[in-house]
């Protein structure tokens, strides 16, 4: 879309993991020395963690890619698998195509193909991304496969590589024997300012730019500032800041696109009503008095509805009435002129509408409310 507009020759800030825009920051580059030095000197178990999006699948697939073909791997990019699966999988990958059903004798089948294949002098690797989806259950699975060696040899050297959360399930008791096996542990760190800016003017280089000016000095530090040097939050920012620049007609990104970018990429908050609002606000004293108020009103509109049916406007039921309105006050006020038909304020001609009975006979409403006080 905006390839043409900028003279590109492809998006340079795409998802995907070409190997032409492999960029390798300082931690990228001590990483991938670990891993590669993991593979040659078969060092058994190897930890790598990062956060989301820091380029740990990026790297691992370049070290991939780089292996000797004498190195056989079984890479498992989803962990979520039950034990049998995982071994079953893992199996199938380092060349075991027919295989037991019973997992007993599958591991027997699994145990003699990786002493084949130390005999030929091929290095077998099991490599985990995404490992902190692993259960504590399959963990163990993985830490009895370690423990397959002949002559002091480890047959199987396993990589597990993942996010932080990874650390803190191996820090738990169930995991204490596996953490205790790991020979190498490395932390991938985000990129920092400077090498933001060489993993952007580099993404561009690859992608055909040659301008190198395409994003200014204001816009960089913004792409920085909000991706935290996150090379995925990094990709997000500047594929969507192109496009905005491309339908603005701008040939240089700036600050303000970026921080527009940012706005309309942050997630959004559904507005509240005002009713939830002040449901929100409202702490537990005041739900326990709306409560307290609520079971009031019902009980008496429970009595009330009680002396209706049993001829409450007879005298002695208007007596009953006027208590019930000294006692309870404002709010059975409202609940009985809520319920009865009578006016907020009752006069002497709608009582006797009410009741049916002769004005001249009928003691009004408030002095017999005093009398009933008294």
């Amino acid at each position: 879309m905006y390839t043409s507009f900028y003279n590109l020759k492809e998006r340079p800030f795409s998802l995907s993991t070409s190997p032409g825009f492999l960029y390798l920051g300082k931690s990228h580059k001590e990483a991938l020395s670990l891993l590669t030095y993991g593979v040659m000197d078969k060092k058994g178990f190897v930890l790598l963690t990062g956060e989301a999006g820091t380029g740990k699948t990026t790297m691992l697939q370049s070290l991939l890619r780089k292996l000797d073909p004498a190195v056989k791997y079984a890479f498992i990019s989803n962990p979520l698998l039950s034990p049998e699966d995982f071994l079953a999988y893992t199996a199938y990958k380092l060349g075991l195509k027919r295989q037991s059903k019973s997992k007993a004798f599958l591991l027997i089948q699994f145990e003699a193909l990786l002493k084949i294949l130390l005999g030929r002098q091929q290095n077998a690797f099991l490599i985990v991304d995404e490992a902190q989806d692993l259960s504590f259950r399959l963990l163990e699975e993985i830490r009895l496969l370690s423990n397959m060696e002949i002559q002091g040899k480890r047959l199987l050297n396993i990589f597990l590589i993942g996010q932080p959360d990874l650390n803190e399930k191996l820090n738990h008791d169930r995991c204490r024997s596996l953490l205790q096996r790991i020979n190498i542990k490395y932390h991938l760190e985000p990129l920092d300012l400077s090498e933001t800016e060489e993993y952007i003017k580099g993404r561009l280089k690859a992608a055909g730019s040659k301008d190198g000016r395409l994003f200014n000095k204001h816009a960089i530090d913004l792409i920085y500032h909000y991706s935290k040097g996150i090379p995925r939050n990094i990709n997000s920012l500047c594929d969507n800041a192109l496009l905005l620049g491309y339908s603005k007609t701008k040939k240089t990104i700036t600050g303000d696109m970026i921080e527009d970018c940012h706005a309309d990429m942050s997630p959004r908050k559904s507005p509240l009503r005002r009713n939830d609002a002040e449901k929100i606000d409202e702490g537990p004293e005041k739900i326990q008095r709306k409560r307290t108020g609520l079971k009031a009103a019902i009980g008496i509109l429970i009595l009330f509805t009680a002396l209706m049916i049993a001829g409450s406007f007879t005298n002695f039921g208007k007596r009953q009435i006027s208590i019930l309105r000294d006692v309870y006050g404002t709010l059975f006020t409202k609940v009985y002129h809520r319920f009865s038909g009578l006016p907020s304020t009752p006069d002497r001609t709608s009582i006797e509408e009410k009741t049916g009975e002769d004005s001249e006979n009928q003691t009004p409403f408030k002095k017999r409310m005093k009398i009933t006080k008294d």
